[in-house]
């Protein structure tokens, strides 16, 4: 569902997703710049640009990264496309899919945790941010990545999907169970520190 001011990102594979992901879009004027690379300085908050101009010419910019709070308040204007009954028909389907004490979990902290039979990672699948991959080395954990994947679509600028938050939660879930590796390939990996990653 399109909202004002806010751009949807679709999968590719997904029908109509050129139609879908034009809707308000606003075209960026990059003055026919090619964006090379870019990266983040942690102590700086700062996104580090680098392009070539039409002349062939490498210059760079910086932009302040992407805050925390910037995300949450994206959310709260993406629950606009959200429907009570299809969160509540998604949380029937997650109740039938993990064990009682999980689901209790999950409706009390939005949050609960699975370990992987095959890597052994454990997953804290959250509701409405990215899904934290853990892994256990003796009495420490140690984050490897926060991944972010939306089966449909996301609102840009925000952790809302195109589908209501508990069923882009059931997609992080079975694809795990699934296919491990495909889980982890379809994701964007976050690394812990990123405001992305929502930790």
């Amino acid at each position: 569902m399109p909202i004002e001011g806010m751009s949807l990102a679709i999968e590719p594979r997904y029908p109509n997703a050129a139609a879908l992901s034009a809707i308000g879009k606003k075209p960026e004027d990059l003055g026919g710049a090619t964006l090379r690379n870019s990266f983040i300085i942690r102590s700086k908050q700062l996104k580090i640009l680098i392009w070539n101009e039409l002349d062939g010419r490498l210059e760079w910019g910086k932009q302040t990264t992407v805050h925390h709070l910037d995300l949450d308040l994206a959310v709260i204007g993406a629950s606009d496309a959200w429907g009570v009954e299809q969160e509540h028909n998604a949380l029937m389907t997650l109740g039938t899919l993990i064990e009682h004490h999980k689901f209790k979990k999950y409706l009390l902290t939005g949050s609960f945790m699975e370990q992987s039979t095959r890597s052994g990672v454990h997953y804290l699948f959250r509701k409405l941010r990215p899904t934290v991959a853990i892994r256990a080395e003796g009495e420490h954990l140690r984050i490897l990545c926060a991944m972010c994947m939306h089966p449909i679509g996301y609102y840009e600028g925000s952790w809302g999907g195109a589908m209501v938050p508990t069923d882009d939660l059931i997609a992080h879930l079975m694809l795990m169970r699934a296919d491990e590796p495909m889980f982890w390939r379809r994701s964007n990996q976050h690394p812990p520190w990123a405001p992305e990653a929502g930790l």
